[in-house]
């Protein structure tokens, strides 16, 4: 029954187009102040012809309008060593037992090491690697299916090494090796994130570090670009011992659509030892090539939920908007209807684009007016770079 009263409710809503505008922005929603100007590598080849699509979504399911950012999470470091401190001895804490070290020559495997010559020192005491754990080496590493470097040999300890600080040497090392040290039952666990997923050229990315119940000793890091670029982060102290470092990319590195990164490398201290932890997470940088203008046109018949947009383009591409349709309930609480997507080719200047949520689907939900958009998004598809979103977009009675 709840279906055909959609359907009847739809059908008798006037077709006439209803002057609107966007909801105001949120804290969390990214909407670009100025345009860019400069298009997009591969941008002129894209496809020309419009289109438009919708897709029902489950109702009781819970969406996220706003996702939240992927946080990092470590009980690994690494740290590049000579052949002179490794012939005499590297010190590293781990704070459980069963850590894992993997030791990969950078001159290639003619600096390969032999299990043999490999010693571990603990609690005063040094045993040879192959009584202290478990060994591989590159064949059985890339046999299990680790994409490693020639010469690369790492070991499990076994307990009877035991946890705190330790010692890795090897008297016949030749070179500079890269060591990474995995602690994996260790509760030191070192948090890594962005305030967002995707900043604007000259927007700024702020990047959070902490250890629960712990402060950290220091901090320090840098941002990498897909072209190469590299740039210091300053982080500095909060007042609940974790550390902040904020970012502001460069035009001139935000090419294309690879991810950059972020790496953080921290100290925190347990007991009288300095652990070590060191993580990375990734972000976008897009280029606002367009943006929403904030106008907007609405309407609801019989063939569906219609929203167009205004648009103020920067450089010429294929702009695709998406959002997801919320209908209000009996009850009045508003569920998912449906997920629309379009795409067009627009020039600089002023354009529109819009999402069409289909009757059967809105009907099938049986859900009505007011409907509201939410996860509203604006991608440049050249670089499929996410230039605007909206955690609430519009309502449409």
């Amino acid at each position: 029954m709840n279906k055909y009263i959609s359907v009847l409710a739809l059908c008798s809503l006037t077709t006439l187009a209803q002057a609107a505008a966007l909801l105001a922005p949120g804290a969390r929603d990214q909407v670009p102040a100025t345009l860019a100007h400069t298009q997009a590598p591969g941008a002129s080849a894209l496809e020309r012809a419009p289109v438009r699509v919708s897709h029902a979504l489950d109702a009781s399911a819970a969406i996220d309008a706003a996702p939240q950012p992927y946080l990092a999470q470590s009980r690994e470091f690494w740290s590049e060593v000579g052949e002179s401190e490794l012939r005499a001895g590297v010190k590293f804490t781990t704070t459980a037992p069963g850590a894992l070290i993997r030791l990969s020559p950078q001159g290639g495997a003619g600096a390969a090491l032999d299990p043999a010559g490999v010693l571990i020192r603990s609690s005063g005491k040094t045993l040879r690697a192959v009584d202290a754990g478990a060994i591989a080496d590159t064949r059985a590493l890339r046999a299990a299916g680790m994409d490693v470097s020639d010469g690369t040999l790492a070991m499990r300890l076994a307990p009877v090494v035991g946890h705190g600080q330790l010692e890795i040497a090897a008297p016949h090392a030749q070179g500079r090796y890269l060591a990474h040290v995995f602690d994996p039952n260790s509760a030191v666990v070192l948090g890594f994130s962005a305030d967002h997923d995707t900043v604007l050229v000259g927007s700024t990315i702020t990047f959070h570090a902490a250890i629960d119940g712990r402060d950290l000793k220091h901090a320090s890091g840098l941002v990498t670009a897909p072209d190469g670029y590299s740039a210091d982060l300053k982080f500095s102290r909060n007042a609940d011992g974790s550390f902040s470092a904020h970012f502001t990319p460069d035009a001139a590195h935000a090419l294309g659509p690879q991810l950059w990164e972020a790496h953080v490398f921290t100290a925190a201290i347990e007991g009288k030892l300095g652990v070590l932890r060191d993580a990375k997470t990734a972000f976008a940088v897009s280029a606002p090539t367009a943006r929403f203008v904030g106008a907007a046109e609405s309407h609801s018949d019989a063939s569906g939920v219609h929203a167009t947009f205004g648009v103020e383009v920067g450089a010429a591409s294929r702009f695709q908007v998406s959002g997801i349709l919320y209908g209000t309930r009996s009850d009045g609480a508003l569920r998912a209807v449906a997920l629309g997507q379009s795409a067009a080719w627009i020039e600089p200047g002023n354009g529109r684009l819009g999402l069409t949520f289909d009757a059967d689907v809105v009907a099938a939900s049986g859900l009505h007016a007011p409907f509201e958009l939410r996860d509203l998004r604006l991608v440049d598809q050249a670089t499929m770079n996410l230039i605007e979103r909206r955690e609430r977009g519009l309502v449409i009675d």
